[in-house]
C-alpha cells in the first residue's frame, strides 16, 4: 500500500507520511511536546516522530513528552507510569501532570479536556517547548462532524470543517493535530509491525459518553471521511471577513462597534461570520448567536429601517449612517477579585488586580464616564458607557491600581486557524496585541 492512498473526497495518509509532513511543516528550530496518553494513536504518534527524527541528521528538532493523569480511573496513575516507562525506552523526556481539585459531576469530558489543555501548556512553557501535538485522528474527525452536524445544520457557518489542523490555546502555544489524515487502524497496524503494544482506556467503550455513542453509530456506516475543501473555504471567509471588518468597521473603548452603511451591502455569508463573532465579542460569549437568531438580524438589517434588535447579549442598532453593537445593560455580574487576582468580566474584559486589596468590577451604568467621540449618536454611547466596568476598592482610601484589556471570548481561550485572520483583524480593533502566528 502506498504511502498516501485516495479515499473519497480526502487524502489519507500512512504514519510515517504524516509524521514527515508535519516535520517538514515546521519554522524550524522547534520543541515539539506530544501529549501521550498510552493509546495507540498517542503512542503512534509518538513513534512515528521520534523514528523520523532519527532518520534527520541535524534537524533541530528536539522531542519531548507528556501525559496527563487525570485522576478519574483507579489505574491512571499506574499507566502514566508505563508511558513513562515506554518513553524512557526511546530515549524521549517524558513528564507526568496530575488534574488536581474537585472534579464536575457534569460536563466532565469538557472539564477534563479544558484541564488537559491548561496542564500541557505549562508544561510547554517550563521546557521550552513551543508545539504541543495531539493524536487527534480522521476516526475523530468523522466523530465530531457527526456529532456537530447533528446539532448544526448544513448550511450554519463551522457545521462542516470538524477538528481543526491547528488551534491556539489561551493566547499562549499552538496545538498541532499531524494525525488528522490518518486512520486509526493504520496507526495500530504500524505499532504492530514494530511489535509495540498500547493501553485501552475502558472509558471508550462508555456509552454515556455521545462520543462513543457516535463511534459505534459510525462502525456500522461506510468509510466516508471529512471534505478538505470545508476548511479551505472557512479559511477563506475569515480572510473575506477580515477585510470586511479592515474597511467597514471602528471600535471604541471595546465597547463600541460602528459598522458603516456600505459594509451591509457585502456578501451575506461575510456579514453572517463576521456579526456573529462580534456579536460573540461584545456579548462576551464563546460562540455568536444561534443560526436562527442570526437570521432574524440579517433580515432586520436587510429591511433597511432604522431600529434596534437585540441578540446573544448584543444591541443591533441601525441608524441611517450604519450599525452599531454594544452590550445590552442588564445581567452583568460582578466579579470580586483578590489582590494580586487575574479575572475576566462580563467575558468582555481581562480584569488584573495590581493593588494590595480586594476589588469588585460591575457595570458603571448610569455613573459611566467614558468619553467617545462627539459624533456618536448619544444613545448609543450612554448604553455602550452603561456597560463599561467600575473598579470599586474595598478598603477605603486604598488606591485602586488595575490593568483593564479587552477580552475576546470566541478566540482567546480557543483560536481555530480556520479563523486566524480574522480574530488578528478584531484583535487590532479593540486594542489588543496581535495573536502568536501558528508554527507552520
Amino acid at each position: 500500500m502506498s504511502a498516501d492512498a485516495a479515499n473519497g473526497a480526502a487524502t489519507v495518509q500512512m504514519p510515517e507520511a504524516a509524521a514527515a509532513d508535519f516535520v517538514y511543516s515546521l519554522f524550524k528550530p522547534a520543541h515539539i511536546l506530544v501529549a501521550i496518553s498510552g493509546g495507540s494513536d498517542s503512542t503512534g504518534l509518538l513513534v512515528a516522530l521520534a523514528e523520523h527524527l532519527k532518520s534527520l541528521p541535524n534537524s533541530d528538532v528536539t522531542l519531548s513528552a507528556a501525559t496527563i493523569d487525570h485522576g478519574l480511573r483507579a489505574e491512571s496513575a499506574g499507566e502514566a507510569r508505563e508511558v513513562a516507562a515506554f518513553c524512557a525506552s526511546l530515549g524521549i523526556a517524558h513528564v507526568i501532570r496530575r488534574w488536581e481539585g474537585e472534579k464536575p459531576t457534569n460536563g466532565i469530558m469538557a472539564a477534563a479536556r479544558e484541564a488537559r489543555y491548561g496542564l500541557l501548556a505549562d508544561i510547554a512553557a517550563e521546557i521550552s517547548a513551543n508545539v504541543i501535538v495531539t493524536a487527534h485522528t480522521i476516526d475523530d474527525q468523522r466523530e465530531t462532524l457527526a456529532m456537530r452536524t447533528a446539532r448544526l445544520s448544513e448550511d450554519e457557518a463551522g457545521a462542516d470543517t470538524g477538528i481543526a489542523e491547528a488551534m491556539l490555546f489561551d493566547r499562549r502555544i499552538w496545538i498541532v493535530r499531524p494525525f488528522l489524515t490518518c486512520r486509526r487502524a493504520d496507526i495500530r497496524a504500524y505499532l504492530g509491525a514494530r511489535g509495540m503494544s498500547w493501553l485501552d482506556d475502558p472509558s471508550n467503550e462508555d456509552v454515556r459518553y455521545e462520543r462513543v455513542r457516535t463511534r459505534k453509530h459510525l462502525s456500522q456506516e461506510p468509510a466516508l471521511f471529512p471534505r478538505p475543501e470545508a476548511g479551505a473555504a472557512r479559511a477563506a471567509l475569515s480572510d473575506a471577513a477580515a477585510a470586511w471588518l479592515r474597511d467597514y468597521v471602528t471600535v471604541h473603548a471595546g465597547a463600541l462597534c460602528t459598522i458603516s452603511c456600505k459594509a451591509l451591502a457585502a456578501d451575506e455569508a461575510v456579514i453572517a461570520y463576521a456579526l456573529s463573532y462580534l456579536a460573540a465579542v461584545f456579548g462576551g460569549e464563546p460562540y455568536g448567536p444561534g443560526r436562527e437568531r442570526m437570521r432574524r438580524i440579517l433580515d432586520f438589517i436587510g429591511e433597511s429601517r432604522p431600529g434596534r434588535r437585540t441578540a446573544g447579549g448584543v444591541v443591533f442598532d441601525l441608524r441611517r449612517d450604519g450599525l452599531y453593537l454594544m452590550r445590552e445593560s442588564r445581567d452583568i455580574r460582578p466579579l470580586v477579585l483578590a489582590a494580586g487576582a487575574v479575572g475576566v468580566w462580563d467575558g468582555r474584559f481581562r480584569i488584573v488586580n495590581c493593588g494590595a486589596s480586594a476589588i469588585r468590577v460591575e457595570a458603571a451604568g448610569p455613573t459611566g464616564t467614558m468619553e467617545f467621540p462627539d459624533e456618536l449618536p448619544k444613545g448609543a454611547v450612554q448604553r455602550a458607557r452603561a456597560a463599561l466596568p467600575k473598579v470599586i476598592v474595598g478598603d477605603e482610601g486604598t488606591t485602586v491600581s488595575v490593568t483593564i484589556t479587552p477580552y475576546l471570548a470566541p478566540f482567546d481561550r480557543f483560536l481555530t486557524r480556520f479563523n486566524f485572520t480574522f480574530a488578528n483583524r478584531l484583535a487590532t480593533c479593540l486594542g489588543r496585541e496581535p495573536y502568536m502566528p501558528p508554527p507552520l
